[in-house]
């Protein structure tokens, strides 16, 4: 007994020193708030020695940056105009590749992952306050805080004509085949407003396990015409296949605006000299979001061709429904004929062998239990009959979004697009097929104002083919591939 009151007595001793110290360490804790917004999290500012510490990672991820860290703990975050680098375990800061001249880490909290405030109010685009009573921070960046209207002034810029250069980078596996499939596409574009057209040279390498293949094309594209050269003719698709006369104004500008509106879901915009920086991130979720609202306002902004999903739905099903009802009607006759003919032949029996008989009664339930099977299989909805049924989720396309991260920059006092970069990492399972994509894209744009009008050569409307004959010479070609091969 006397043990038991020891051993309590030297509990509370010790709990008299741990209790003080943990109020001290909460009562240090410091409320962190980025552009107005409290950033809550694990990790807290704390004051040091005068100085305020605060979370590298929920830090620059409120601000808006691409936040990564790698297998050596080294944190990097960036919007592509500042990059920073912190780097615990060799002790040093980078910005934009130049060693800063600063002490770091200065904690072993969360690995030294740490900026003083000090040191961020250094960095363009950030301001660092600290109020009197040190119970909060506030840390106000360079975004430009209303939206709406910045995309309203990109819209009224006067890009009327401009030239392009584009590259894509695109590696894809399945979990069906062995093999990836990599594909680099080179794209050197003029484009016109008005009117509309585009001028476009493409070269493409692909290699499909391990056998490359070069591919090179070039299409003109206006409001009424659309040819393409597939590398060794050129083919006339029609006024089908053309950019359509209410090509850039299919939506009104209210719609258009409301449109672009949508899509500035995760997207921060940094103010610098010269340029801002236009960054874009998107979850599964923020996209499955945005694919329904544009498809709620495509539907009411199409005028007479606003076609409600239910309709959609119900034709479909009935003609589905018609489809079904002829191939039962034809399964039933043929029943029928079978019923008549075994009828017959078991009138010609005297006595069938009791062996004869199991094996027909086995063979019934063996077609029951199998047509039983294919009834379950057949009510089960496809993803097709989702989408159908105005199931426009990205679930329902097995679609999961690892990362989606595009950046522009757009010249401040035009506000054109200078150049863009992105990386996308999507995966897709449709009927337990599971595919993987990697691209990454980057761009360059320029000639603004200065492009030429196009004009499709008489010389290639002159040598160019119907798409009807050559649809049929590609058939012509696989027919005589398939009995090369038999």
């Amino acid at each position: 007994m006397r043990k038991l009151a020891t051993w309590a007595l030297a509990f509370v001793f010790i709990l008299s020193f741990a209790l003080p110290q943990n109020m001290a360490s909460a009562a240090g804790t410091v409320k962190l708030v980025v552009d107005g917004v409290e950033v809550e999290g694990y990790e807290q500012a704390f004051m040091s020695h005068g100085d305020v510490l605060i979370p590298i990672e929920n830090l620059f991820t409120e601000a808006g940056y691409k936040v990564s860290k790698d297998k050596s703990g080294k944190v990097s975050v960036t919007n592509t105009y500042l990059t920073v680098d912190f780097n615990a375990s060799a002790g040093s800061i980078e910005v934009n590749g130049t060693k800063a001249d600063t002490t770091f880490p200065l904690t072993l909290k969360n690995y030294g992952n740490y900026v003083s405030g000090e040191f961020l109010s250094t960095l363009e685009g950030f301001e660092v306050e600290v109020s009197e009573d040190e119970q909060t921070v506030s840390v106000t960046t360079n975004r430009v805080k209303d939206l709406d209207k910045f995309l309203e002034k990109m819209m009224t810029a006067d890009l009327k004509s401009y030239s392009a250069k584009m590259k894509l980078d695109q590696k894809m596996e399945s979990s069906e085949e062995p093999n990836s499939i990599s594909m680099i596409m080179d794209m050197d574009m003029d484009i016109t407003q008005e009117p509309m057209a585009i001028h476009m040279k493409q070269k493409m390498t692909s290699d499909i396990g391990g056998e490359k293949e070069d591919f090179t094309t070039e299409s003109y594209m206006t409001e009424e015409e659309f040819y393409q050269y597939d590398g060794d003719k050129w083919i006339n698709y029609g006024s089908d296949f053309g950019l359509g006369l209410d090509a850039g104004t299919a939506l009104d500008p209210t719609a258009q605006l409301e449109m672009a509106k949508m899509f500035m879901k995760g997207v921060h915009v940094f103010e610098y000299d010269d340029v801002y920086i236009m960054v874009q991130t998107l979850t599964t979720e923020d996209l499955n979001e945005l694919m329904g609202e544009a498809l709620s306002l495509i539907g009411t902004t199409l005028g007479g061709m606003d076609i409600p999903l239910e309709e959609i739905s119900s034709e479909t099903k009935a003609e589905e429904a018609v489809e079904v009802t002829a191939e039962e009607s034809k399964e039933e006759a043929t029943e029928e004929a079978v019923t008549v003919e075994e009828n017959k032949e078991t009138t010609e029996e005297n006595e069938p062998a009791k062996e004869d008989a199991k094996a027909s009664e086995a063979t019934k339930e063996t077609v029951t239990a199998e047509e039983n099977k294919e009834t379950t299989k057949e009510n089960e909805p496809t993803t097709e009959e989702s989408v159908l049924e105005g199931d426009f989720s990205l679930d329902a396309l097995g679609l999961e979004i690892e990362e989606m991260y595009f950046v522009t920059t757009i010249d401040k006092k035009t506000l054109f697009p200078q150049d863009t970069k992105g990386t996308t990492k999507i995966s897709m399972t449709i009927d337990d097929v599971t595919v993987k994509i990697v691209q990454t894209v980057t761009g360059t744009m320029s000639n603004f104002n200065a492009v030429k009008a196009i004009v499709i050569p008489e010389e290639v409307k002159k040598n160019a083919i119907s798409l009807e004959d050559y649809m049929k010479e590609l058939e012509a070609e696989l027919e005589t591939e398939l009995k090369a091969a038999e």
